[in-house]
């Protein structure tokens, strides 16, 4: 193994200025996390080059000391050793000095801080501060604290450290964000901003981006990580430089880069519930100029719940899935870089299907007709007659060119998806053929973005930009209702929706005044869409009317963004106004609907973030107002009395959200976030809610749910906790050779409805306040490339739905995870 050890390979975000050796390596050891040591004699009077940039410690050592007399070298995992060469003597009197040095470094900390846990000695001495987070929410690297926005950010190791496996665990790190899922189809809400029912026509109002390729089906934004670098969460509207489906804000998941350095990693991991999990990853230089980076994921695990039914899929909740991932980097000049990356996916299970009615006793329409429901106590067993598995399939990729010209960046962006869906859903939750529904989804997509991104010039920055995207879907539901007395099977017809945008966006930013600055931008974007409807040409009874139906409409719409800040020290404080537009659309099934308006987003946020305590305490804040116009609301649809979205409400919503980095001290760190939510509906009279016919009639046998008139005004919104928190805990314990880093996360979320409840009957639509605790630990020695982990999920064995809904059968909800736990063996190379 190289001096410098596993920990060398780690990738840094690094920025020294140029100064004296001494000033500079101390700089390095803070933003690595390492103590360096170094006589005195050796560094006087030794410059260094200015260092910006992502490196591992090896690079950043060579690349900081090149032509000095120096070299530095790594001792265990926590000491930087900076010893003079000797250039007189011969190449083997020129090691044996620097080795003799480097020995009298280890032996003086060795006799300071005792062998068998040398690495203590950073408890003492350590200059260790919070470490930079590089962001790239506006579209170039930044740091963190520089950026106006109010962004939650966590690095793939964080997140392995939180138990977060997946974009809908993101919730439980991320106060604020409620991420449901009916079945395969994703319903994220960021503070109080979401889309319930997003099928063929219609986008989430949270938008998903893997590295810069928009995810713009809600059934392709669920997925699980493989080989991430960090996730953003940007908070708020993004409407200047997303643009379109960005009205509550996006997702980012941004995969790891291509290095020039050869190795990579494989982790194997085992659990309850028989959970197998394989991934690696392995970075290939195969010249000076052209790298490659290869990652797989596999996973497996056997259903959370059995099935009561012998009719149906013997268990449900289960996983089967792969992930395989290439990425290829071409630096063909000095000046231009070129990035291809290639993903491919495909998974087979019943992930999401546990249904269990949620019903007062016996007034299931699936319970009436004879079928059995498992409890709503009991996650461990649920009664289904579906007796098939969600399929998909997904292949995207993306080509990015970067051409350095001498004042400015062009960056070329193009995208491609095709995504593939066959899913069931237990509409009832019961054994009953009362709403079992069978989906097939498809999604192509391309995109091109151009962008101009300025250097930063004495006074200013800027970028211009303009963006197309082509997406064509198509959607078919059959529903086997024949314990209704229906025909065998019965469709709701083929859709398709094709949709053209494009947008032309700019932003600018000025240093006005001493520390003041004044950012604006601004985006206009256009967007066509047609739909056509068809009877199903598989299934003999269609039961959508007015087919064949075909329909297009045109949207547009400028969104301004404004920011004042000024910067301390180590603080910066913004006002920012930014409007946000979620584009319009058509229901599934589109024929006989009013076509949706675009919904619009007017925010006021007044942000502050800071670094305190010489870089041991951050504390980023934001309080924020919103101004909510034409809602997508899913309701009773005024036309046909089907479930169906309208533009029926506007509304306001005014929160709080902090989120604190703590270094308590050198061995204990707290990270933790809060949100705090005020909403309520406007001018909401005519919306409707769920009551069961039991109690609209009278007689309590009378199964099944009717959809009632109902005032939400003042009604707080959906999905939409009050409060919601987040703490993790990590404390790095020595035990002989090794350190052991354990940590314990809490995420607690408050009450909330799912559906508006007009009548006591219906009070299941209500998730009750919970709270998940996840614990890991670890074992790293200091000498080897290997570490083991035990990690515990859901430690409490807590309680909760995932989902929750109501229809005219009744009211059925979908089980959060049960206590997961299990033991990962990681072999870095």
């Amino acid at each position: 193994m190289s001096a410098y050890g596993q920990d060398a390979e780690d990738i840094y975000n690094i920025d020294i200025l140029g100064s004296s050796v001494a000033d500079s390596v101390k700089a390095l050891a803070r933003q690595t996390g390492h103590t360096v040591m170094f006589q005195s004699d050796d560094v006087n009077n030794v410059e260094t080059q200015p260092l910006v940039g992502r490196y591992t410690l090896k690079q950043a050592l060579q690349l900081l000391l090149k032509g000095t007399p120096l070299s530095g070298s790594l001792i265990g995992r926590n000491f930087i050793a900076i010893v003079r060469n000797e250039p007189e003597a011969s190449e083997n009197d020129t090691m044996n000095n620097k080795s003799t040095k480097r020995g009298i470094i280890a032996g003086i900390i060795t006799a300071m801080f005792g062998a068998s846990d040398v690495a203590n000695a950073q408890s003492d001495i350590s200059t260790k501060v919070i470490e930079e987070v590089i962001v790239t929410a506006q579209k170039h690297s930044e740091n963190l604290q520089d950026v106006p926005i109010a962004i939650t950010a966590f690095s793939g190791e964080q997140l392995d450290s939180f138990g977060a496996n997946s974009t809908q665990d993101l919730q439980y790190s991320t106060p604020g964000l409620v991420f449901s899922n009916s079945s395969a189809t994703a319903q994220p809400y960021l503070r109080g901003v979401g889309t319930r029912i997003s099928l063929n026509g219609l986008e989430p109002s949270i938008a998903t981006y893997v590295d810069n390729r928009y995810v713009g089906h809600a059934t392709a934004t669920i997925f699980d990580f493989a080989d991430v670098e960090r996730i953003e969460i940007l908070k708020g509207p993004q409407g200047t430089l997303y643009g379109r489906n960005a009205t509550g804000g996006a997702i980012r998941v941004i995969t790891k880069s291509v290095t020039n350095e050869l190795g990579g990693e494989v982790t194997a991991g085992i659990g309850n519930y028989n959970h197998r999990r394989l991934s690696g990853t392995v970075n290939v230089p195969f010249t000076e100029d052209f790298a490659a980076r290869f990652s797989g994921l596999v996973k497996r695990r056997d259903g959370y719940a059995d099935n009561l039914s012998p009719d149906g899929t013997p268990e449900l909740d289960d996983q089967d899935l792969e992930a395989y991932r290439a990425k290829f980097r071409w630096d063909a000049t000095e000046r231009v870089a070129a990035n291809l990356s290639l993903s491919y996916s495909k998974f087979d299970d019943t992930a999401g299907n546990d249904q269990v009615d949620l019903s007062p006793p016996g007034l299931n329409a699936g319970i009436a007709v004879g079928g059995i429901s498992g409890s709503a106590k009991n996650p461990d067993a649920v009664a289904t007659s579906v007796d098939k598995n969600n399929k998909g399939e997904d292949f995207s990729a993306e080509l990015k060119f970067d051409v350095d010209f001498d004042n400015f960046d062009l960056v070329s962006i193009s995208t491609f998806t095709d995504f593939d869906l066959m899913f069931v859903s237990d509409g009832e939750g019961t054994s009953s053929a009362v709403i079992d529904g069978f989906l097939s989804d498809s999604y192509r997509s391309y995109s091109q973005e151009f962008q101009l991104i300025s250097d930063r010039g004495e006074s200013y920055e800027w970028q211009l930009g303009t963006y197309l995207y082509q997406s064509d879907t198509n959607f078919e539901t059959i529903i086997d209702a024949t314990d209704t007395g229906a025909p065998s099977l019965i469709s709701v017809g083929k859709q398709s929706t094709k949709t053209n945008a494009y947008a032309f966006f700019g932003q600018v930013k000025w240093d006005i005044y001493d520390n003041w600055a004044l950012t604006l931008g601004g985006r206009w974007s256009y967007e066509k869409k047609e739909v056509s409807g068809r009877a199903s040409t598989t299934i003999a009874t269609t039961v959508t009317p007015g087919l064949p139906f075909d329909e297009d409409a045109t949207f547009d719409e400028f969104t301004p963004s404004a920011v004042l800040q000024y910067e301390f020290e180590d603080a910066l404080v913004y006002l920012k106004y930014a409007r946000g537009f979620k584009s319009g659309g058509f229901n599934y099934p589109a024929a006989g609907k009013t076509i949706l308006d675009p919904e619009i987003l007017d925010m006021l946020e007044l942000g502050f973030k800071g670094e305190y305590f010489a870089k041991q305490l951050r504390l980023n804040t934001s309080l924020y107002y919103y101004d909510y116009k034409d809602l997508q609301v899913a309701r009773a649809s005024s036309q046909t009395g089907v479930n169906t979205t309208e533009n029926a409400a506007d509304s306001t919503i005014l929160g709080f959200d902090l989120d604190l980095t703590w270094l308590a001290t050198n061995s204990l760190t707290v990270i933790s976030g809060l949100n705090i939510l005020d909403t309520e509906y406007k001018n909401y009279g005519d919306a409707s809610a769920q009551v069961f016919n039991a109690s609209l009639s009278g007689n309590p046998n009378q199964p099944g749910i009717s959809s009632v008139p109902f005032d939400a005004s003042g009604h707080s919104l959906l999905r939409a906790p009050d409060w919601s928190a987040f703490v993790s805990l990590q404390y790095d314990f020595r035990v002989g050779h090794a350190a052991v880093p354990a940590v314990l996360t809490y995420s607690y979320k408050d009450d909330y409805d799912f559906d508006f409840i007009a009548d006591p009957s219906s009070k299941s639509l209500r998730q009750s306040a919970y709270g998940l605790l996840n614990a890991r630990v670890s074992y790293q020695p200091d000498y080897a490339d290997w570490e083991v982990a035990l990690w515990i999920n859901n430690l409490q064995d807590k309680l909760y739905f995932s989902d929750r809904s109501a229809n005219a059968a009744g009211i059925r909800g979908s089980f959060g995870a049960p206590r997961t736990f299990g033991v990962n063996f990681t072999y870095n190379f």
